[in-house]
């Protein structure tokens, strides 16, 4: 528990230094923390903010409706040819595999 303790005060120790260097530090005519400010207002920052904010909020509505369409409704956006094979197994068929499974195992 010690242990714990001392690397939890370790990483607070670390943390406020980087914080302390970061506002503080010029680096060129800036610091850290204030060139970050300046990439963060340009309008180049501020057009990809806002294009994330609409993806974000396209798969959002796409979400909310599938979770609106009833169990087993098909995608629609889907075409038939990539759907999933819906083969019927038959009771031979699952003997087989639950034999080569178990062979697979180890079992006899």
């Amino acid at each position: 528990m010690l242990f714990t303790l001392l690397k939890a005060f370790a990483f607070l120790g670390f943390l406020a230094i980087c914080a302390w260097w970061g506002a503080t530090v010029p680096l060129g005519e800036r610091t850290l923390f204030g060139h970050l400010r300046a990439i963060g207002s340009t309008k180049e920052s501020q057009e990809l903010v806002r294009g994330t904010k609409d993806k974000v909020t396209e798969v959002k509505e796409r979400i909310a409706n599938d979770d609106q369409r009833p169990a087993g409704t098909p995608d629609k956006a889907t075409p038939a040819e990539t759907a999933p094979p819906q083969d019927k197994l038959t009771s031979d068929d699952r003997k087989e595999m639950r034999r080569l499974i178990e062979s697979k195992r180890g079992r006899p």
